[in-house]
């Protein structure tokens, strides 16, 4: 067929000794804690969390204030739910947890600037965080 590898990406990794990632992933052998076996620890790359929550903050952006808050909401939660729905692997939960932090800070500063709080500490009283989950 005349295929070629590329040079420049293609290496061969030890998972024991190192990690690489994979296709939005970081892959390496983690230890267990309780029986000290290794497993595949996969976990969604760096690069995968960063372009989420440029995506998140592209959506709260101040420029969108004028939009009705409920097209925001679900504008976020497809975003979110989209890229949980590939990156979801069953020991990936801190960084589901960065990303659900994210996501409410940037909800609750799309509030602030929605409803002209000034003040971070107050837009957190005014917004918690059950409030966004009881919308």
């Amino acid at each position: 067929m005349g295929l070629t590898l590329n040079e420049e990406k293609t290496r061969i990794v030890d998972a024991y000794q190192g990690k690489f990632d994979f296709l939005g992933f970081s892959i390496r052998m983690g230890k267990g804690r309780k029986t000290g076996n290794y497993y595949p620890h996969v976990q969604p790359s760096k690069k995968s969390l960063q372009t989420i929550k440029d995506r998140v903050t592209h959506l709260t952006k101040r420029e969108r204030t004028i939009m009705p808050f409920d097209w925001v909401v679900k504008e976020v939660n497809a975003a979110v739910r989209g890229w949980t729905g590939y990156f979801h692997y069953h020991n990936c939960s801190r960084a589901l947890g960065q990303v659900k932090n994210h996501v409410e800070q940037r909800l609750i500063t799309h509030l602030r600037k929605r409803h002209k709080v000034r003040d971070r500490k107050a837009g957190y009283v005014k917004f918690p965080n059950r409030a966004l989950y009881a919308k």
